[in-house]
């Protein structure tokens, strides 16, 4: 018998969650109509999914395999009904960003949907490109903005729209471009930004601070403390965030680090072209 949708979004919230009750949770339903729809997904299937206890979950090699194949089942219905949206530009969108590109870039970006597709009712879902890409994969979001290079699977395009340059900042009692050991701050591990100034500047490991941040800002803070030096995107500087720091200087002759940013979106979704024409208002005015 054919599985029903309902059973297979128990068995990639119980795959997500790894606990029964906490995936009846998420289903909103109780525990024993949760564990009910797993117990008939099996029967469907004619399958043992999981082995369970009191205390543990644990899936089948098979079952490891359908879960992920459900996963990807669900992401294509999730887009065969947007492929029945009469009006995308009328539609409900859910866009993934992520946090080193979101504040310097959605104020405009926002401000050209409100004016060019006003009937358009977008939603954000700020988080790292790992997770983006994830939410991509399993079409928890329409497309994201993103920022590049970036290593990309396979289900997945780009289209990129403009260059950000990357300068050198540092306090102004430092001497110029001074890197000393230890000395280069940077965001935490999983933002992408960190890579970008790696792939294109000359920097050995033991430059590096051991101080990691978890936002521009807070980097910003600490070159203003004379902790150490960074790189800032030429987005964040256009956007004014070093308007409060006079004791920061830029070195706009040090822009070797650049990044394009642009949108991803999965390859068969049938929305493309359309999403590439919001991509384009990034750059309007």
């Amino acid at each position: 018998m054919t599985p029903t949708l309902k059973n297979l979004k128990y068995l990639i919230a119980l795959k997500k969650t790894n606990h029964f009750s906490k995936a009846a949770s998420e289903c909103f339903v109780s525990p024993s109509t949760f564990s009910a729809g797993i117990s008939k997904l099996e029967q469907d299937l004619q399958v043992q999914l999981v082995e369970r206890d009191n205390r543990h979950v644990l899936f089948t090699p098979i079952g490891k395999r359908i879960a992920n194949q459900a996963i990807s089942a669900l992401a294509e219905i999730s887009i065969l009904v947007d492929t029945a949206k009469l009006d995308f530009f009328e539609s409900e969108v859910t866009i993934g960003v992520i946090p080193t590109i979101s504040t310097y870039i959605l104020p405009n970006f926002l401000s050209n949907l409100d004016k060019h597709y006003p009937k358009l009712k977008a939603s954000f879902k700020e988080d790292t490109s790992d997770n983006l890409l994830k939410q991509l994969e399993k079409a928890g979001i329409d497309f994201a903005l993103f920022a590049f290079p970036y290593d990309l699977p396979e289900f997945i395009e780009d289209f990129q729209v403009f260059r950000d340059s990357i300068y050198f900042i540092q306090h102004k009692n430092r001497d110029k471009q001074a890197i000393e050991n230890g000395s280069l701050l940077m965001l935490e591990q999983g933002h992408c930004l960190r890579s970008h100034i790696l792939q294109n500047n000359d920097i050995s490991n033991q430059l590096i601070s051991n101080f990691s941040c978890t936002s521009i800002s807070t980097l910003v803070a600490m070159v203003d403390m004379n902790i150490g030096v960074s790189f800032l995107p030429k987005m964040a500087i256009d956007y004014g965030i070093l308007d409060h720091y006079p004791n920061i200087s830029v070195d706009m002759d040090s822009s070797k680090a650049k990044r394009d940013i642009g949108v991803i979106y999965r390859k068969n979704n049938p929305q493309k072209e359309n999403i590439k024409k919001l991509a384009q208002l990034l750059i309007k005015n």
